[in-house]
């Protein structure tokens, strides 16, 4: 007989500039699929998956909000009541990279202190942000963690959003 199961919902938002991937990092995690075709995020999209830890369901509210500035308004809306985030940088792309800090304050401003974890996508396209100066960026800024991911490979998604999940879980649940 199986146990009873608990859920707990949690709401996690997505920050990053434009087109570092943030739409299909969620694409991939929810659909397992990838589409070649690049679409703007025009304003937001939310959607929900559920991971099953320590015989709970852990239920996110996923919300991928459009990385333009005309969407700063929106992005403080739906921020409020966020349990984690993730920031997020393309690995080719330097001004993605250098705009995490400025991520981190609109977050912090907007959700209050929240678990988040620095994201470095496209990591199937080669490099310009070394791995290195990514995870000294995170130290210094308190990031829960550094992944760098693959959402046209999957490579390191799934870890990605199954740790960020668990570790919120484990510090609410003290």
């Amino acid at each position: 007989m199986e146990s009873n199961k608990k859920t707990f919902r949690y709401k996690l938002i997505l920050f990053g500039n434009i087109a570092v991937g943030k739409t299909s990092l969620v694409e991939r995690f929810i659909h397992d699929r990838f589409n070649e075709t690049y679409i703007t995020t025009l304003g937001y999209n939310v959607f929900e998956k559920q991971i099953v830890h320590d015989n709970n369901i852990l239920s996110l509210m996923i919300y991928d909000i459009g990385g333009q500035e005309k969407f700063r308004e929106l992005r403080e809306k739906y921020a409020n009541g966020a349990d984690m985030a993730f920031i997020i940088y393309d690995v080719t792309d330097r001004n993605s990279f250098n705009a995490v800090p400025d991520w981190k304050k609109d977050l912090f401003e907007f959700a209050g202190e929240i678990p988040f974890i620095i994201i470095g996508n496209k990591i199937d396209l080669e490099h310009k942000i070394p791995e290195g100066d990514a995870m000294k960026l995170s130290y210094e800024i308190n990031a829960l963690d550094f992944f760098e991911t693959s959402a046209k490979t999957g490579q390191g998604v799934e870890n990605a959003f199954n740790l960020l999940a668990i570790k919120t879980y484990e510090s609410m649940s003290k």
